[in-house]
């Protein structure tokens, strides 16, 4: 399955949401805030980044903006309880935002989606 990053400064809800991700057979490596997570994509590409917007630290579109940098084909889901938030991290390197709070369905849905899509771009590519 993929390699994801999760980006969630709440513990709670990262570990939630990890373990719907390894329960889909995903390798998840979870990380607080945006400069961990730079740390954690030096020790291997993902992909596909799942980030949290408003954190300590480097907050999120801050992030968003550095992974679009330095990864441009990966795909990343931006979460918040923000619309505008939502809105502003797709104008800067998003490809997806999701509003909290969201169901496991759409969680799954919205990662399977975008993992197909990626994976079907590099099936393209290298045609």
């Amino acid at each position: 399955m993929a390699h994801i990053l999760l980006v969630e400064d709440d513990l709670d809800l990262r570990e939630m949401l990890k373990a719907i991700l390894a329960d889909e057979g995903h390798h998840v490596v979870d990380v607080s805030d945006g400069q961990a997570a730079l740390a954690a994509i030096r020790g291997g590409q993902p992909d596909l980044i799942v980030s949290d917007i408003i954190m300590d630290g480097m907050e999120g579109i801050a992030a968003i903006m550095a992974f679009r940098k330095l990864l441009p084909e990966t795909p990343i889901i931006a979460m918040s309880g923000n619309e505008l938030y939502l809105s502003n991290s797709e104008k800067l390197g998003a490809d997806l935002g999701l509003l909290k709070p969201f169901t496991r369905a759409t969680f799954l849905s919205e990662i399977n989606a975008l993992l197909d899509a990626s994976e079907r771009q590099l099936l393209t590519a290298g045609a």
